[in-house]
């Protein structure tokens, strides 16, 4: 994986996860831990919510994390982002209590959502990437 990708996938924990349903699309920002091989993003959410009936619709979706934290107001620099194409999908109970405890360990404010009975873990298996270091430079391929 380039390694510019690896860098701000696993310096974030932020994402913007885009679904959709009957035309309609639907963002939403979301907390995300990384698997160890780079290739999934795990994030929680309400069986009840938006996002969630849309994936059951409707498993491509895409995710946009970009590097906004790192660049200060006065800063020149441009700000790197990446959009994925990814399909999600629920994770088995029995690996969800792990991602869940992962989750609420590393952001406790995720503590209640983690906890409460109506929420399942998404895997979203990233797919293809486009990376974009400022305005117009670009990079795309296959994860």
């Amino acid at each position: 994986m380039n390694k510019t990708i690896e860098s701000i996938l696993k310096e974030n924990n932020l994402c913007v996860l885009c679904t959709e349903k009957d035309g309609k699309p639907y963002c939403s920002l979301m907390t995300y831990i990384l698997s160890d091989d780079v290739e999934t993003l795990y994030m929680v959410a309400f069986v009840d919510s938006k996002k969630y009936t849309n994936i059951v619709h409707n498993k491509d979706v895409s995710v946009l994390v970009d590097n906004r934290h790192k660049i200060r107001k006065e800063s020149n620099a441009a700000i790197v982002s990446i959009t994925f194409e990814g399909v999600a999908q629920t994770v088995k109970p029995e690996f969800a209590i792990e991602i869940k405890s992962q989750l609420a360990q590393r952001n406790p404010e995720l503590g209640e959502i983690v906890n409460d009975s109506a929420s399942v873990v998404l895997g979203i298996r990233l797919v293809n990437y486009k990376l974009l270091e400022g305005p117009i430079q670009s990079e795309q391929g296959d994860i």
